[in-house]
């Protein structure tokens, strides 16, 4: 298992099935995507995951290499992270992640919380 690189605090999107932080509500760069499992978020900057190898994937908007990431305390498999985008128009894309909503919860924090808080809260 992985473990908690960074806290963020205020408006944060979180792992839905462990709680670990993984952006800040300002990190969203657009709510309208859909993905295989419905509603999807593209996030600038997303911290505490684990990336994947790349491969190149086939989907709605083209061919793109994406890694695969997941959650790096539970190591659930939360969306992906574009490598390199094959379509001129959606270069944007390039060094972003696309997490799928359903795996994902928006909440607020109060701030840093230890290591220690943060596993008895789990256990609950």
């Amino acid at each position: 298992m992985g473990k908690f690189a960074e806290y963020l605090s205020g408006k944060v999107y979180s792992c839905k099935r462990c709680r670990t932080n993984l952006a800040r509500h300002e990190d969203v760069m657009s709510k309208n995507y859909e993905g295989p499992s419905g509603t999807a978020y593209l996030f600038n900057s997303v911290v505490n995951i684990k990336c994947q190898y790349p491969k190149l994937a086939i989907l709605s908007s083209g061919y793109h290499y994406v890694s695969m990431v997941q959650c790096s305390m539970c190591l659930t498999d939360i969306g992906w992270k574009y490598i390199r985008v094959m379509v001129p128009n959606q270069k944007f894309k390039e060094g972003k992640v696309f997490n799928r909503k359903v795996l994902t919860r928006s909440r607020k924090t109060a701030g840093k919380m230890s290591y220690s808080n943060n596993l008895l809260n789990n256990i609950k």
